[in-house]
């Protein structure tokens, strides 16, 4: 995959323009660990066949504050999610790193429900294709399972890893030394890694410090416990 993957970055850039001003300031990337998300929200799910890495859950244009860009396709006609612009390579790199973990909800469809809501509202700097090559390049570059395996936390079932211990491990050239929001959700007794999220600047060149999240759907890890269980 590594080699069509070159190809496919340097396809991405050739197709660059000239960047225009958006009506949102920072992107925030959602990545989320599989496991714990079918745990919670789709416990119906056959686990043999999850993706054993973090996959994208979105990539958010956001504000420092009030109001958050969204639904933009809505307002832009023009902005509407494109299937045909889905090519298969594309799709290939998107059913690995942004696949659909909901069992009734398919690819095509999380892809176009990311776009309308989000992804639309970065449209005057990235096009739907850019959009969605970006994500998956920044991803990939990240290789956040592979930092964390480098520093000794590996996914277990049982065991525990301080929130200390995975946010140093995350913390490297790769993110400028940003520190990551982590997420976690109460499972029975323990507390599971749900989501690392980054924030990173308008033009997708590199993480940014993220402000507070005052969000009230977010759970931070750091308000729950120390001590996080990653599950396979």
């Amino acid at each position: 995959m590594n080699s069509l993957f070159i190809v496919f970055h340097v396809i991405l850039l050739a197709s660059s323009v000239h960047l225009t001003n958006a009506s949102y300031e920072y992107f925030k990337l959602a990545l989320v660990w599989p496991t714990t998300f079918t745990r919670i929200h789709a416990p119906g799910r056959m686990m043999t066949n999850l993706p054993q890495h973090f996959t994208i859950h979105g990539l958010w244009p956001t504000n420092f504050s009030l109001p958050w860009p969204e639904n933009c396709a809505q307002i832009e006609k023009k902005h509407h999610f494109d299937q045909t612009l889905m090519t298969s390579t594309l799709q290939r790199y998107l059913e690995h790193y942004w696949p659909s973990l909901k069992p009734r909800v398919s690819n095509m469809k999380f892809w176009t429900q990311q776009w309308e809501k989000h992804g639309s509202c970065s449209a005057e700097r990235f096009d739907q294709s850019k959009y969605f090559g970006k994500a998956v390049f920044i991803t990939h570059r990240l290789d956040i399972l592979a930092e964390l395996k480098n520093a000794g936390i590996i996914p277990d079932g049982t065991k525990t890893y301080s929130r200390t211990d995975i946010v140093n491990a995350i913390k490297n050239t790769k993110t400028n030394q940003v520190e990551p929001e982590l997420l976690c959700v109460q499972h029975q007794n323990d507390v599971l890694l749900s989501e690392i999220r980054l924030c990173l600047d308008a033009n997708l060149a590199g993480p940014i410090p993220c402000p507070i999240d005052r969000s009230p759907d977010v759970t931070l890890c750091k308000t729950m416990s120390n001590l996080i269980i990653i599950p396979v």
